[in-house]
Protein backbone atom coordinates (compact mmCIF):
# COMPACT_ATOMS: atom_id res chain seq x y z
CA UNK A 1 0.00 0.00 0.00
CA UNK A 2 1.18 3.50 -0.82
CA UNK A 3 0.89 5.85 2.12
CA UNK A 4 2.12 9.20 3.37
CA UNK A 5 2.09 11.46 6.41
CA UNK A 6 -0.60 14.14 6.49
CA UNK A 7 0.84 17.40 5.19
CA UNK A 8 -0.26 19.33 8.29
CA UNK A 9 1.90 17.00 10.38
CA UNK A 10 4.84 17.39 8.02
CA UNK A 11 4.60 21.13 8.66
CA UNK A 12 4.36 20.56 12.42
CA UNK A 13 7.32 18.18 12.46
CA UNK A 14 9.46 20.66 10.51
CA UNK A 15 8.59 23.43 12.97
CA UNK A 16 9.40 21.22 15.97
CA UNK A 17 12.77 20.33 14.43
CA UNK A 18 13.48 23.99 13.68
CA UNK A 19 12.68 25.08 17.21
CA UNK A 20 14.62 22.25 18.90
CA UNK A 21 17.32 21.27 16.37
CA UNK A 22 19.21 19.09 18.84
CA UNK A 23 16.22 17.33 20.37
CA UNK A 24 16.07 13.59 21.04
CA UNK A 25 13.98 11.84 18.35
CA UNK A 26 14.06 8.34 19.84
CA UNK A 27 10.31 8.27 20.46
CA UNK A 28 9.33 10.09 17.27
CA UNK A 29 7.09 8.14 14.94
CA UNK A 30 4.18 8.26 12.54
CA UNK A 31 3.53 5.01 10.63
CA UNK A 32 2.07 2.30 12.86
CA UNK A 33 3.96 -0.86 13.77
CA UNK A 34 2.52 -4.38 13.81
CA UNK A 35 0.75 -3.73 17.11
CA UNK A 36 -0.96 -0.64 15.72
CA UNK A 37 -2.04 -2.57 12.63
CA UNK A 38 -4.21 -4.87 14.74
CA UNK A 39 -6.41 -2.06 16.03
CA UNK A 40 -8.02 1.20 15.01
CA UNK A 41 -5.26 3.80 15.10
CA UNK A 42 -4.53 7.09 13.39
CA UNK A 43 -1.01 5.74 12.87
CA UNK A 44 -2.50 3.38 10.27
CA UNK A 45 -3.09 4.76 6.74
CA UNK A 46 -6.73 3.68 6.74
CA UNK A 47 -8.07 6.97 5.41
CA UNK A 48 -7.52 7.69 1.68
CA UNK A 49 -6.91 11.06 0.06
CA UNK A 50 -8.45 12.20 -3.22
CA UNK A 51 -5.76 10.25 -5.12
CA UNK A 52 -6.45 7.02 -3.25
CA UNK A 53 -3.22 7.22 -1.23
CA UNK A 54 -3.37 6.16 2.41
CA UNK A 55 -2.84 8.97 4.90
CA UNK A 56 -1.39 8.68 8.40
CA UNK A 57 -3.05 11.35 10.55
CA UNK A 58 -0.88 10.94 13.65
CA UNK A 59 2.59 11.98 14.71
CA UNK A 60 4.44 11.24 17.95
CA UNK A 61 7.05 13.77 19.06
CA UNK A 62 9.66 12.70 21.60
CA UNK A 63 8.97 14.42 24.92
CA UNK A 64 12.65 14.80 25.70
CA UNK A 65 12.84 12.66 28.84
CA UNK A 66 16.62 13.04 28.89
CA UNK A 67 16.44 16.31 30.80
CA UNK A 68 14.12 18.09 28.35
CA UNK A 69 10.66 17.07 29.53
CA UNK A 70 9.42 20.60 28.88
CA UNK A 71 9.55 19.94 25.12
CA UNK A 72 6.66 17.47 25.22
CA UNK A 73 4.59 19.68 27.51
CA UNK A 74 5.32 22.73 25.37
CA UNK A 75 4.22 20.99 22.16
CA UNK A 76 1.10 19.56 23.80
CA UNK A 77 -0.03 22.85 25.28
CA UNK A 78 0.71 24.74 22.08
CA UNK A 79 -1.34 22.29 19.99
CA UNK A 80 -4.16 22.34 22.55
CA UNK A 81 -4.26 26.14 22.42
CA UNK A 82 -4.33 26.13 18.61
CA UNK A 83 -7.22 23.67 18.68
CA UNK A 84 -9.15 25.95 21.01
CA UNK A 85 -8.54 28.90 18.69
CA UNK A 86 -9.55 27.14 15.46
CA UNK A 87 -6.46 25.86 13.65
CA UNK A 88 -7.76 24.14 10.47
CA UNK A 89 -5.79 20.95 11.11
CA UNK A 90 -7.47 20.48 14.48
CA UNK A 91 -11.11 19.96 13.59
CA UNK A 92 -13.26 16.86 14.04
CA UNK A 93 -11.16 13.78 14.73
CA UNK A 94 -8.16 15.69 16.05
CA UNK A 95 -6.68 15.36 19.52
CA UNK A 96 -3.47 15.62 21.52
CA UNK A 97 -2.30 13.22 24.26
CA UNK A 98 0.49 13.99 26.71
CA UNK A 99 1.41 12.85 30.22
CA UNK A 100 -1.86 11.00 30.94
CA UNK A 101 -4.00 13.85 29.56
CA UNK A 102 -6.02 14.23 26.37
CA UNK A 103 -7.62 17.27 24.75
CA UNK A 104 -9.89 17.33 21.70
CA UNK A 105 -12.80 19.23 20.14
CA UNK A 106 -15.28 17.11 22.11
CA UNK A 107 -13.93 18.54 25.38
CA UNK A 108 -13.64 22.07 24.03
CA UNK A 109 -9.88 21.44 23.98
CA UNK A 110 -9.77 21.31 27.77
CA UNK A 111 -7.44 18.73 29.29
CA UNK A 112 -9.05 15.63 30.78
CA UNK A 113 -7.56 12.43 32.17
CA UNK A 114 -6.41 9.92 29.57
CA UNK A 115 -7.09 6.33 30.60
CA UNK A 116 -5.49 4.45 27.70
CA UNK A 117 -2.83 1.82 28.34
CA UNK A 118 -0.02 4.06 27.06
CA UNK A 119 0.27 7.15 29.32
CA UNK A 120 2.29 9.04 26.66
CA UNK A 121 5.09 10.09 28.96
CA UNK A 122 7.96 9.52 26.51
CA UNK A 123 6.20 11.27 23.64
CA UNK A 124 3.36 13.62 22.80
CA UNK A 125 0.78 12.29 20.33
CA UNK A 126 -0.95 14.59 17.85
CA UNK A 127 -3.78 13.46 15.57
CA UNK A 128 -5.18 15.84 12.97
CA UNK A 129 -8.59 16.29 11.37
CA UNK A 130 -10.46 13.60 9.47
CA UNK A 131 -11.20 15.94 6.55
CA UNK A 132 -8.52 16.33 3.87
CA UNK A 133 -8.79 20.11 4.01
CA UNK A 134 -7.73 19.81 7.64
CA UNK A 135 -5.13 17.05 7.62
CA UNK A 136 -3.44 18.51 4.55
CA UNK A 137 -3.60 22.11 5.74
CA UNK A 138 -0.39 24.01 5.17
CA UNK A 139 -1.15 26.64 7.80
CA UNK A 140 1.82 27.19 10.12
CA UNK A 141 1.58 25.95 13.69
CA UNK A 142 3.52 28.89 15.08
CA UNK A 143 6.08 26.79 16.94
CA UNK A 144 9.14 27.74 14.92
CA UNK A 145 8.31 31.43 14.96
CA UNK A 146 6.91 31.68 18.47
CA UNK A 147 10.19 31.14 20.25
CA UNK A 148 11.73 34.37 21.56
CA UNK A 149 15.43 35.09 21.00
CA UNK A 150 17.60 32.45 22.70
CA UNK A 151 17.61 33.13 26.44
CA UNK A 152 20.81 33.58 28.33
CA UNK A 153 22.06 30.39 30.00
CA UNK A 154 21.35 29.59 33.61
CA UNK A 155 18.44 28.91 35.91
CA UNK A 156 15.64 31.43 36.15
CA UNK A 157 14.60 32.83 39.53
CA UNK A 158 11.16 32.05 40.87
CA UNK A 159 8.96 35.10 40.31
CA UNK A 160 5.47 35.86 41.56
CA UNK A 161 3.02 38.70 42.04
CA UNK A 162 4.98 41.69 43.31
CA UNK A 163 8.28 40.62 41.73
CA UNK A 164 10.12 43.05 39.46
CA UNK A 165 13.15 42.99 37.22
CA UNK A 166 14.62 41.36 34.13
CA UNK A 167 13.23 37.88 34.84
CA UNK A 168 9.70 39.28 34.98
CA UNK A 169 10.22 41.14 31.70
CA UNK A 170 11.48 37.92 30.09
CA UNK A 171 8.46 36.05 31.45
CA UNK A 172 6.10 38.62 29.95
CA UNK A 173 7.83 38.43 26.55
CA UNK A 174 7.70 34.62 26.51
CA UNK A 175 4.03 34.57 27.54
CA UNK A 176 3.21 36.99 24.72
CA UNK A 177 5.02 34.68 22.27
CA UNK A 178 3.14 31.66 23.60
CA UNK A 179 -0.30 33.24 23.27
CA UNK A 180 -0.27 35.66 20.33
CA UNK A 181 -4.08 35.60 20.07
CA UNK A 182 -4.61 36.78 23.66
CA UNK A 183 -4.31 40.42 24.77
CA UNK A 184 -0.63 41.29 24.99
CA UNK A 185 0.95 41.77 28.37
CA UNK A 186 2.81 45.02 28.84
CA UNK A 187 6.50 44.18 29.15
CA UNK A 188 7.14 46.46 32.11
CA UNK A 189 9.09 44.08 34.40
CA UNK A 190 6.28 44.38 36.97
CA UNK A 191 4.59 41.11 38.00
CA UNK A 192 1.04 42.33 38.43
CA UNK A 193 -2.42 40.72 38.33
CA UNK A 194 -2.49 40.33 34.53
CA UNK A 195 0.85 38.55 34.45
CA UNK A 196 -0.24 36.33 37.33
CA UNK A 197 -3.47 35.46 35.51
CA UNK A 198 -1.56 34.56 32.34
CA UNK A 199 0.82 32.34 34.30
CA UNK A 200 -2.17 30.55 35.84
CA UNK A 201 -3.68 30.17 32.35
CA UNK A 202 -0.53 28.44 31.12
CA UNK A 203 -0.21 26.27 34.22
CA UNK A 204 -3.80 25.03 34.03
CA UNK A 205 -3.33 23.97 30.43
CA UNK A 206 0.07 22.39 31.03
CA UNK A 207 -1.18 20.26 33.92
CA UNK A 208 0.80 22.18 36.54
CA UNK A 209 -0.37 23.53 39.89
CA UNK A 210 -2.10 26.78 38.93
CA UNK A 211 -0.62 28.91 41.69
CA UNK A 212 0.40 31.84 39.49
CA UNK A 213 4.03 31.48 40.58
CA UNK A 214 6.64 31.00 37.87
CA UNK A 215 9.09 28.51 39.34
CA UNK A 216 11.36 25.84 37.80
CA UNK A 217 8.62 23.64 36.29
CA UNK A 218 6.75 26.57 34.76
CA UNK A 219 9.96 28.01 33.35
CA UNK A 220 10.77 24.57 31.87
CA UNK A 221 7.47 24.53 29.98
CA UNK A 222 7.83 28.12 28.81
CA UNK A 223 11.38 27.68 27.55
CA UNK A 224 10.91 24.20 26.10
CA UNK A 225 13.41 22.51 28.38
Amino acid sequence: MTYRLAHALEVLRAEINARWPGRDKTSDGWIGDAAHATRQSDHNPWIKDNRGIGVVRAFDADAGIGGDTGIGLTIAEHVRHLGATGHPALGAGAYVISARRIASPTSGWAWRTYTGTNPHISHTHISVSLAQGGYDSGQPWGLAGSKPPPPTPGARPTVRKGSTGAAVAELQRVLNAWYPTLPRLTVDAQFGPKTEARVRYLQQRAGLAADGICGPRTWAVLLGR
